[in-house]
């Protein structure tokens, strides 16, 4: 989920970092050859191929890449860091040039590409796995993946813009976020400039908040996909329309189905809105624009109920082994490393919230993991309930929806294309 800000365009950046050369030991005189020592350089020249999104962080993956060539000089890290995940590992499958390592999504990315990946089970950083990222990585008893960082999402707010509106508390309930709306407006300021033009943003997080507000989302998807019940049936689907038409109205209207990614954090970022339906991956971003913008994060309400409200909170992707992979024992030792050097790369450097218990997030992660944790903390929390749609629905979704906010369609035209969408995707 998440982008490197460029406030353009960023497709891929390729980062091969070269191996480079270390003296190797004097060999004992005999009459065997010696053995090549360890990363030296008589040692096996290999590659590791690493494809990864979250583009936010390329700079810092480069430099994960490159010190982890000084310490193994042998090994050559070619990592790519790309904006559409699924399209690139699709093609490099396809193509024979399968990478070693790679990101898989949450769950669903895991389940699709499970019969390709190395079962970790026994890998010794597995026991410091935090117990919530277990499920997403877990198909038939085998454990796949290498939690890359925990993630919530929800409404990222300015709190001067709020003090100026007058808005002296959070929203807590649907209500309340709609006075909070009005009095934004009042005093002249836009609410949103959502990026609807983007699948994750629409058809994947928003719309996954009926769902995951619901006691057991996973027995209703499961009758959704079964036939013995519809989208429609979802309890607080009309509360979603309710919000999705008020991120509308107090934001850019239709043209919102036009608005990126870039351009929904770039406005935010620069003071034109006062909120932005985003998560904690923002904050490098909207630091590079306004280091000094003083935000918080909130859960977004569908109810008038306040203990309702809770915030999604889950893990976006796993580095996973390519089983089939010739570099098999390397990519475990990158990995192992990783886990060692975890609190440098992951939480100090990629300002991930770790996935680990014996890494530890902190303040320097900034406002949004601060407000995240409170939610985690109070146990005020959902879950990612997108990740048990039929495989690349959020993407399909998006399409509907996007016709909804553009007028194209009605709330029950749009929820029949959905329901269409599901049904086609279950028949497969």
């Amino acid at each position: 989920m998440k982008k490197w800000m460029s406030m353009a365009s960023v497709a891929v950046l390729t980062v091969s970092i070269l191996a480079g050369c270390a003296g190797g030991q004097e060999a004992p005189k005999s009459n065997a050859p010696a053995p090549a020592p360890q990363g030296g350089k008589d040692a096996p020249k290999v590659t590791l191929k690493l494809i990864q999104n979250k583009v936010e962080v390329t700079e810092q993956v480069k430099q994960m890449a490159a010190d982890y060539t000084k310490e193994n000089p042998n090994v050559t890290i070619d990592a790519q860091v790309v904006r559409d995940l699924d399209t690139m590992l699709k093609t490099r499958f396809a193509s024979g040039d399968e990478p070693d390592i790679f990101f898989a999504k949450s769950h669903s990315g895991v389940q699709d590409w499970s019969d390709r990946l190395l079962d970790m089970s026994n890998e010794p950083w597995m026991s410091k796995v935090d117990p919530s990222a277990l499920p997403g990585m877990t198909v038939k008893g085998k454990k796949l993946g290498f939690p890359s960082a925990m993630e919530g999402y929800g409404f990222v707010y300015n709190k001067d813009l709020f003090k100026k509106a007058g808005i002296d508390k959070i929203p807590v309930t649907i209500t309340e976020l709609r006075q909070a709306n009005e009095k934004l407006k009042a005093a002249g300021i836009a609410s949103y400039a959502e990026g609807y033009k983007e699948n994750f943003i629409l058809g994947r997080n928003l719309f996954n908040l009926p769902f995951a507000y619901m006691p057991d989302s996973t027995e209703m998807i499961a009758k959704i996909s079964s036939g013995t019940a519809k989208v429609q049936d979802v309890p607080l689907m009309k509360n979603f329309f309710e919000v999705l038409d008020m991120t509308v109205k107090y934001g850019k209207g239709v043209e919102s189905v036009g608005v990126s990614y870039d351009n929904q954090v770039a406005d935010f970022s620069s003071g034109k809105t006062a909120m932005m339906q985003q998560g904690v991956w923002t904050i490098d971003l909207i630091k590079k624009v306004n280091p000094n913008l003083n935000i918080g994060l909130f859960a977004v309400p569908l109810t008038d109920n306040p203990s309702d409200t809770k915030l999604p909170v889950g893990i976006p992707a796993y580095y996973v082994i390519n089983k089939d992979s010739k570099q098999v024992e390397e990519a475990k030792k990158f990995l192992i490393w990783l886990h060692k050097n975890g609190q440098k790369y992951l939480v100090d450097q990629m300002h991930f919230i770790p996935g680990f218990t014996d890494l530890k997030a902190t303040n320097e992660l900034g406002p949004l993991a601060a407000d995240m944790n409170v939610y985690l903390e109070k146990k005020q929390t959902i879950p990612w309930s997108y990740l048990l749609w039929p495989a690349g629905m959020d993407a399909q979704f998006t399409k509907p929806l996007q016709a909804y906010v553009g007028g194209q369609l009605n709330k029950d035209q749009a929820l029949e294309e959905v329901q269409k969408m599901w049904n086609n995707a279950v028949k497969k």
